[in-house]
């Protein structure tokens, strides 16, 4: 099959590979049609990330049309367009058997060196990762539900209600997928970036205040926009000890912190603040199926609209610029794709 390999850190090319196959009676083969590039890909190209290891087929964002099925798949047929969660519990833990396989001890993720991902034309998922996906909603849209899945579980879990502010700190991907979901929700969102072009692109998405966190005393602005309180919820999308500083020092007293971000071990963290002002705070992870099918209903009905974050699509074929362009960043952008 065709695929994008990273073989070592910084060496990444198109080629053909070995394609998977069903093994199991409960397993789907997916043409994969679009995919997106993730920070974990590009941490694996970097040979820093902690289970996406060269050399591998890595990726987990995407969709595509299901080709072959397992004997034992029920309610599926060849041809159907879907999504899938690139993860899955045994099934057998308390958390599993709670509905929280996000947490199983002995958790899949597509896209680590168990399990070949969507970097690959084909890829294989147990039935129970399956999404539908609408004749309405577009692969390219699809391809993004695993972002705005990881917000939409996020968010959810901070308790965002109608009438809040929220304060979003970064403007990746999974940034602008809080300020979208959080809008969603009923919340007003405030976007904190130092660039104008993520401003610009979170207007375009109906965020409701933006803050250029370069130019501007962004405390002072969040209390402005606020009326002295705070944000309900800060959300931390950008792995940095000083985003939580900023977080806590921007919320209210009373308020939640959640720290999107994969945070490194050994880094300060404000306890002292975090006590004074009796904040919650969390760091929810990825998402569960509900999550999945939220956010596909959400695209397909028109409420939410994700293309302001698409800032390049290329053939696979290229996927050697693509993940090196993702991790240079020479110019401004949101989330690269990559189409079979």
């Amino acid at each position: 099959m065709r695929a994008a390999y990273i073989e070592a850190p910084f060496k990444a090319y198109f080629t053909d590979t070995e394609e998977p196959g069903i093994r199991h009676g409960d397993e789907v083969k997916i043409q994969v049609k679009c995919t997106g590039i993730c920070g974990s890909e590009v941490s694996a190209y970097r040979g820093t990330h902690p289970y996406r290891i060269p050399p591998l087929v890595s990726g987990h964002e995407f969709s595509g049309v299901i080709t072959e099925l397992g004997s034992d798949v029920r309610g599926w047929k060849k041809g159907d367009r879907v999504v899938a969660e690139p993860q899955y519990g045994c099934g057998k833990c308390r958390n599993c058997l709670e509905g929280k396989y996000n947490i199983c001890r002995d958790k899949h993720v597509m896209g680590a060196s168990c399990w070949s991902g969507s970097f690959g034309e084909f890829v294989v998922v147990p039935q129970r990762t399956l999404v539908r996906l609408p004749d309405t909603v577009s692969f390219e849209y699809g391809a993004l539900a695993e972002p705005l899945a990881v917000a939409m579980h996020a968010v959810r879990l901070s308790g965002c209600a109608p009438s809040q502010t929220v304060l979003v700190l970064g403007s990746g991907t999974i940034g602008m997928s809080t300020v979208l979901v959080s809008q969603l929700l009923g919340a007003r969102a405030i976007l904190a970036a130092r660039r104008d072009f993520y401003l610009r692109q979170a207007l375009k998405m109906g965020c409701s205040f933006v803050i250029n966190d370069q130019d501007s005393d962004l405390e002072k602005e969040v209390m402005n926009i606020t009326d002295g309180r705070g944000a309900d919820i800060t959300f931390v999308c950008a792995a940095d000890d000083k985003m939580v500083e900023k977080a806590v020092r921007c919320t209210k007293y009373g308020g939640a912190v959640s720290i999107i971000a994969i945070m490194k071990d050994g880094g300060s963290f404000p306890y002292s603040s975090v006590f004074t002002k009796e904040l919650t705070v969390m760091e929810p992870n990825m998402y569960v199926h509900r999550d999945f099918e939220d956010i596909i209903a959400a695209i397909d009905d028109g409420e939410i609209d994700p293309g302001y974050m698409i800032s390049r699509i290329l053939p696979v074929e290229e996927f050697a610029q693509a993940i090196d362009f993702c991790d240079r960043k020479p110019e401004p952008s949101i989330k690269t794709i990559m189409m079979f």
